[in-house]
């Protein structure tokens, strides 16, 4: 699962949660932060909820299983909250919904990251980016599928950029000591801004609080601490929410409505230059389907720490195309 994970992010053109993340999940499964052999199991549960007990696996295995019971849940009595604890980073949110969305419910999913953005009128990072993730079915199509983070820019393009010393835009990040800045290895070092000042700010905490304490998970510093004393899984939460729109009234006239309502956004005028207006997901599943029929595209960046790293685990890489 977690090599489907993987590909997947690379099919759809989201580099940052590919291929280049390889190399930190094979570091992971050496120091024991994650393991290969874990069981993820239910811990608790309600007709209507569950908490998901990772035992340590990577976040694809473990999120598959915890939004597998989420689905079920809501099959069964129209919601599913499933709170996951005790695994690893769970990379591409958007899979996670869109498998809710696919069986034909509407989803949503939080998770709570290591300490990336500074709050307003702050320095220091106190919160991750956070990243968000809505999907709702949609007839005779592909789900809307809506993933993002809740910082300026998302924490793997500023790392690609620090691999060439390549400059990132102005206002996505400070410095250490609280300096614009627009250098990606300082912007590491520092802390990222959030989407819209405190409202960004405010989204990516209500995320790290539903996905900490009101699942039983740590959060801020308490997690840190633990993350820090221990080589074991990580303490940190993820939150899967599965809601079947059965409960509410009929899914015909539910889906119709989705349908009728994309259609109108489609529809309405474009600004000078733009030939489409693109509903969220929409390239994401067109590159997917690019991708299959001429190949994945990769940075070359990623495909040369890649090599060295299978070199390092005795793995033979295959010999790929360069295109410059």
């Amino acid at each position: 699962m977690t090599a489907e994970g993987v590909v997947e992010a690379d099919l759809r053109g989201h580099r940052i949660q590919g291929t280049d993340h390889v190399a930190s999940i094979v570091r992971a499964l050496k120091s024991g932060a994650i393991r290969g052999r874990a069981r993820p199991r239910i811990a608790r549960e309600t007709p209507a909820s569950a908490q998901v007990d990772g035992d340590g696996a990577t976040g694809h295995v473990a999120g598959r299983f915890a939004v597998d019971v989420a689905i079920r849940k809501a099959k069964d009595v129209g919601v599913g909250v499933v709170g996951l604890v005790r695994a690893g980073d769970l990379f591409m949110l958007g899979a996670y919904v869109e498998r809710i969305a696919r069986a034909g419910l509407g989803g949503m999913t939080f998770t709570n990251g290591a300490f990336r953005v500074h709050a307003p009128g702050g320095i220091d990072p106190v919160i991750g980016t956070n990243p968000v993730a809505f999907g709702f079915p949609v007839p005779d199509g592909d789900p809307v599928v809506i993933d993002f983070a809740i910082s300026t820019a998302a924490l793997g393009h500023v790392r690609i950029a620090s691999y060439s010393d390549e400059p990132i835009s102005a206002g996505v990040a400070v410095d250490r000591d609280g300096n614009p800045t627009t250098n990606a290895k300082a912007a590491i070092d520092g802390a990222f801004s959030a989407i819209g000042g405190h409202k960004g700010f405010g989204l990516g905490l209500a995320g790290a609080l539903l996905s900490g304490p009101i699942i039983g998970a740590m959060v801020g510093r308490e997690r840190a601490e633990a993350a820090a004393a221990s080589n074991g899984p990580p303490e940190r939460g993820h939150t899967f929410i599965a809601i079947d729109p059965a409960a509410f009234g009929d899914v015909g006239t539910s889906l119709k409505r989705t349908r009728r309502f994309l259609d109108e956004i489609k529809a309405s005028r474009k600004a000078p230059g733009v030939d489409e207006v693109l509903i969220p997901g929409e390239r994401s599943f067109r590159t997917r389907r690019r991708s299959l029929a001429k190949g994945v595209e990769l940075l070359e960046s990623s495909w040369r720490n890649t090599v060295a790293l299978a070199e390092d685990v005795g793995v033979k890489a295959p010999q790929v195309e360069v295109v410059r």
